[in-house]
């Protein structure tokens, strides 16, 4: 089937330039008409890489919030814990008798105490707590029962020594 135009010119209702100028004009708008597509397309690409770089980013703020997040509650953490032991400890224990616990490490530990302590340790009216320091190895305290239980609240494995096994009674 022919096209249209030409029989147009055949008929000689048109020109032979005249048909030529109008085909020259339909393939300059296909032609614009692609380069316009991939102009939208190259517009959607910029887009999308747009988004997923502003979403990369937004996922590395919300990791480094929840590590900064993590890192102060770490650090209120043991400034919580050193603040608890440096307030209730008592004095450097003294004595003859040595009372054995767990470090963090499952290594025995002792503190050498007096037979009036050891009694309170055994009781449960003293325990011994790991007093967490930035520089140095850790160093063990000893410390009542309230702040025991204090300590264990912020975090359990700081107290390495706490008999809770005692009836109301024994003590």
């Amino acid at each position: 089937m022919q096209h249209l135009r030409d029989q147009l010119l055949q008929k000689g209702l048109i020109s032979k330039g005249q048909k030529q100028q109008v085909e020259q004009d339909k393939r300059r708008e296909r032609k614009q008409l692609k380069k316009g597509q991939a102009d939208v397309i190259a517009q959607e690409q910029q887009r999308q890489a747009y988004e997923a770089r502003l979403e990369a980013q937004r996922a590395a703020d919300r990791e480094r919030a929840a590590a900064q997040r993590a890192q102060f509650e770490a650090r209120e953490k043991f400034l919580r814990i050193r603040q608890i032991t440096d307030y209730w400890r008592l004095e450097e224990p003294t004595g003859t008798r040595r009372w054995y616990f767990k470090s963090r490490n499952n290594e025995v530990k002792y503190l050498y105490v007096s037979e009036p302590l050891g009694l309170q340790l055994s009781t449960g009216a003293l325990a011994i707590v790991e007093r967490p320091d930035e520089f140095e190895e850790p160093r063990y305290v000893l410390i009542e029962r309230e702040a025991a239980e204090l300590v264990a609240r912020v975090d359990p494995t700081y107290v390495r020594f706490h008999n809770t096994d005692v009836d109301a009674d024994d003590q």
